[in-house]
């Protein structure tokens, strides 16, 4: 099974446009593994599904991190293509998490089977998306072909390129103030609302996904240190995302419920969830605070 590791190792005394590139390639190659995988063998690991979202994500973040080295028109279909494969793969991985929590239904099994069937139908229709994308972009080597070809055009364009030659170190600090800027602002807003905790998660992993590519031209404290402490408040705020998720996803599906006990079983469902969030919500307020927004500034 490949590995693809989500740090990007360079130096802050490399040239930008040698780090882009790597940076760049070591994003759009894990696209390029699981793309294939969801599309054509989707039964045996629904995580090929999951690492095809969450790479996709990662290549979108580092090919906004590193646009103005980028040519426009090759920039903005490749940017395309990834929103595509992302939006695929949305309802394929929605779907998977909810057949694996109704399969694990054990207590409520007679309830939980005609559901399980309903929803393995859907799975069975999500995954048409990812099929006509694979064959679109993949299966003649179209994405691949236009992805070597941007990494070759990775270069200084305009005045920058007129000022000669930069340096990767001080180039990232200057990028990556924004992205914290950003960050600690959606931090500073009333969290106990769930529009601006989910704005607040979004700063987050904007910013967790820069790190990968940026730490390199800071200290080792980044890395060790930072990342870890806003990896554990990701996963918190993760948990609360998930909830919100499977809360409005089985609204959809008792929308759609034909028989009482299909629908006294999603209603349940929906009540425990909405139980499971409120208590999610009130510990997530009760643990981050002034000292902890202070300490990840720090």
């Amino acid at each position: 099974m490949a590995k693809f590791v989500k740090w990007v190792e360079a130096g802050p005394d490399e040239w930008l446009e040698d780090v882009a590139v790597r940076s760049l390639d070591s994003r759009l190659q894990p696209v390029m593994h699981y793309v294939p995988l969801a599309a054509k063998h989707p039964e045996r690991d629904i995580e090929n599904v999951h690492q095809m979202r969450v790479w996709a994500r990662r290549a979108a973040a580092a090919m906004s991190l590193y646009e103005e080295l980028l040519p426009k028109r090759r920039r903005k279909w490749i940017n395309s293509q990834l929103k595509a494969i992302r939006r695929a793969a949305n309802d394929a991985r929605d779907d998977d998490v909810f057949l694996q929590r109704l399969a694990g239904d054990t207590e409520h099994a007679a309830a939980a089977r005609p559901l399980l069937d309903k929803v393995q139908r859907h799975r069975q229709d999500s995954q048409r998306p990812i099929g006509e994308l694979w064959k679109d972009l993949f299966e003649l080597g179209r994405f691949p072909r236009r992805c070597a070809k941007l990494l070759r055009k990775v270069r200084l364009r305009g005045e920058a390129a007129d000022a000669g030659p930069v340096r990767f170190g001080p180039w990232a600090a200057s990028r990556i103030q924004p992205v914290m800027d950003a960050f600690f602002a959606a931090a500073g807003t009333d969290l106990s609302d769930l529009g601006a905790m989910h704005r607040f998660r979004i700063a987050g992993k904007k910013l967790r996904y820069a790190i990968e590519l940026l730490a390199p031209a800071f200290g080792e404290s980044l890395r060790t240190q930072a990342y870890p402490a806003l990896q554990n408040l990701q996963e918190r705020l993760g948990k609360i995302n998930d909830l919100a998720s499977a809360q409005a996803r089985l609204k959809r599906w008792l929308e759609q419920a034909n028989g009482s006990q299909q629908a006294a079983y999603l209603q349940e469902m929906l009540i425990q969830e909405q139980r499971r969030l409120e208590e999610r919500r009130s510990e997530f307020l009760a643990w981050w605070n002034a000292k902890r927004n202070t300490e990840l500034q720090d």
